[in-house]
């Protein structure tokens, strides 16, 4: 039986130990792992260091003082008339119930004590005449759980809760079919009889994760195409002429994109898309495209970065692009205000807002705004999306992120946009090889960048931290910059990171870009957005540091333009797993496959900020292992909200999302 009830006092501690606010939040604390502690083997026959499981009667229990205070039993094995010595380490008293001739199972680990073979006790109980067992005898459940609280108190805690709660449980949606119901499904996944229905009510529970997820994102997209935006006539004309003055002919899938937005903004709703490409494979000069459509309506448009380093480039770059055809472009960040209230906004054709997170405030007003592009949507979140949808009025958004994402999770993170995917490189980019290297190779590596330089060439060199104290194990920028001056010049070599201010940011970015400075020590402030062509090699200290996502993007800055390109991955590190991982980067250069590789690594979480995402979280759900059952779950919430648009008959779902800000969706009648 549990050993303590869930009405005990104590459950209020372990409440808050695991931050949950209700004892019935506790049965959606899953376990993370199982031990089949069914089955019986003879002490005899296992090996030293195996955990067994073994069931007998205890014939001699007593306390030893000898070191650590621990208890002593002999328990007599069914079945035979030998006697095992176990060893129970931290305690000092003996329980009553360990009286003789008590059954007892007991499971832990075997060793050999002073000559003799002992099993070291990690757990036991009790055979009792009625009762089911919690905690051996079974497949049992592996919490987790918290420093100053045991997984015994939370199995405990929930088996009571399952005895006295799960019949109450009800079914949150209709849509279980031949599956497991919710109720079976939660007792299954907490104490399984078998394997085979453990199976089952994971696939239960995954599917209705899935289905809470997809039901949200089909909300979130209906909410919005419910708004009706009047559209203005357009003047025509910008569009053609940035065209005429690019010095390159757009890809086909540059094309297409343009053309999908081009269909979103004559419909009667605001355009909600996502366009993903490589990194280099042309983004901007889409979300150019897209701003300009709005400007020739006679609206502003904003373009939001998530870094102060990567607005002011796109700042510079949309300047000298814009202010040609009579568009004013105005940097609005943290360092960096313009005033907005004065009738210099109106000059020419329009203006465009290129700032942070900072244009997002609610005192800040964006006249007339009419449509908002996001730059790595990933390191935003869906509340900063519906803060620039508030700004005007309902303008068209179009999002972008540069970390190539796979079907599995744009469908699952992204299933409320339209979709539009850049998957070539424009023409005429120069060969980019990637290559690990260890320490013992640096000298070789100066000398190679030494010579890059002295041709008239480019170099990054990414540091993942900027002062010495943050870690000891890693080599700072302060220390590396200091060195670097020494060895190629003082005059040639300048620091960039983020608690730069704005003018000393800009200054070292324009000395970069007009190549007076050849080198550029960084951190990864660098990875989006920088676009130098000349630079022709990346040197990535302590690589095995990053995702590989990053490196991918911090890859990204080198190979832009017509010379052969090189990215040095140095390894101070080095581990089997993480020569594995930068293997992938010197295979291949497409994004696509190196996401897949993140995501079986990192997970989505790490990829997608999924916990800025405004969906219900996947507890068990895995991706990309359970994408049929996603496939499933999309379907199934497609015919749910047809039957059921507001989810009146879904208590549970209906439940689940009413605290979600899903731009005006209804979640009751």
């Amino acid at each position: 039986m549990a050993d303590s009830p869930a009405t005990d006092p104590r459950l209020t501690r372990l409440l808050t130990k695991l931050q949950l606010k209700a004892p019935a939040d506790l049965l959606f604390h899953y376990p993370h792992r199982y031990e089949d502690r069914s089955r019986w083997k003879d002490p005899d026959e296992a090996e030293g260091g195996e955990i067994i499981t073994v069931r007998g009667k205890i014939r001699q229990a007593r306390i030893v003082y000898f070191g650590k205070r621990r208890l002593e039993m002999t328990v007599q094995i069914h079945g035979g008339f030998q006697g095992l010595r176990v060893i129970w380490y931290g305690i000092s008293f003996l329980p009553k119930s360990f009286a003789d001739g008590a059954d007892i199972i007991v499971h832990g680990k075997i060793a050999e004590h002073s000559k003799k073979r002992v099993l070291y006790l990690a757990e036991y109980e009790l055979m009792e005449a009625e009762g089911e067992n919690v905690h051996l005898n079974r497949i049992t459940p592996i919490y987790p759980t918290v420093e100053g609280l045991s997984v015994r108190a939370i199995r405990s805690a929930v088996f009571d809760l399952l005895q006295t709660k799960a019949a109450e449980l009800p079914e949150p949606h209709p849509l279980g079919g031949e599956m497991l119901s919710f109720r079976e499904a939660i007792c299954a996944i907490h104490f399984p009889n078998t394997w085979e229905e453990l199976a089952q009510a994971r696939e239960r529970l995954v599917f209705d994760e899935m289905l809470r997820m997809q039901v949200v994102l089909k909300l979130r997209k209906s909410a919005l195409e419910r708004q009706v935006k009047v559209r203005a006539g357009t003047r025509g004309g910008a569009v053609t002429a940035f065209r005429a003055m690019l010095p390159f002919k757009l890809t086909a899938g540059q094309l297409k994109a343009c053309e999908d937005i081009d269909a979103d903004l004559v419909k009667p709703h605001p355009m909600n898309r996502l366009l993903q490409g490589d990194v280099g494979s042309g983004k901007t000069v889409v979300a150019v495209h897209a701003l300009l459509r709005c400007l020739e309506r006679g609206e502003n448009g904003a373009f939001l970065a998530p870094t102060e380093t990567l607005a002011e480039q796109h700042w510079f770059r949309l300047k000298k692009w814009l202010e040609p055809l009579q568009i004013q472009v105005l940097l609005y960040t943290k360092s960096s205000k313009p005033d907005l209230s004065g009738n210099d906004l109106f000059q020419g054709i329009g203006t465009l807002f290129v700032g942070t997170h900072a244009l997002l405030v609610e005192k800040v007003k964006l006249p007339k705004l009419g449509m908002g592009v996001i730059d790595e949507q990933h390191k935003f979140g869906v509340m900063q999306r519906a803060a620039l949808q508030m700004k005007g009025d309902r303008p068209d958004i179009l999002v972008m992120t540069a970390t190539p994402i796979p079907r599995t999770l744009c469908l699952s993170a992204y299933g409320d946009l339209d979709v539009s995917i850049l998957d070539e490189m424009p023409a005429g980019r120069g060969e980019l090889r990637t290559v690990i290297r260890g320490e013992e190779a640096l000298e070789g590596i100066w000398e190679f960048i030494r010579r890059e330089i002295q041709s008239g060439r480019q170099a990054y060199i990414v540091f993942p931290l900027i002062d010495e104290s943050e870690r000891k194990d890693l080599k700072s920028l302060d220390i590396a910059f200091a060195e670097l001056k020494k060895r190629f010049g003082a005059d040639r070599v300048a620091m960039m990171h983020g608690r730069l201010n704005t003018d000393q940011k800009e200054a070292v970015m324009k000395g970069f870009r007009t190549g007076e400075i050849p080198i550029l020590a960084t951190t990864t402030v660098i990875e989006v957005g920088v676009d130098v062509p000349n630079a022709t090699v990346m040197l990535i200290e302590n690589a095995e540091r990053f995702g590989l996502a990053q490196l991918h993007q911090l890859r990204g800055r080198v190979g832009r333009g017509a010379h052969r390109s090189f990215c040095i991955l140095l390894e101070r590190g080095r581990t089997e797993e993480s020569l594995r991982r930068l293997q992938v980067m010197e295979r291949t250069l497409n994004g696509f496959d190196i996401a897949e590789e993140d995501l079986k690594i990192r997970g989505p979480g790490d990829l997608l900020g999924t916990e800025q995402s405004g969906l219900p979280p996947l507890k068990l759900g895995r991706l990309p292992e359970d994408f049929e059952m996603l496939m499933r779950a999309r379907q199934a919430a497609g015919r749910l909200l047809e039957s059921d648009p507001v989810l009146a008959t879904c208590p549970g779902i209906r439940q689940e999302i009413a605290g979600m800000k899903l731009l005006d969706v209804p979640v009751s009648n």
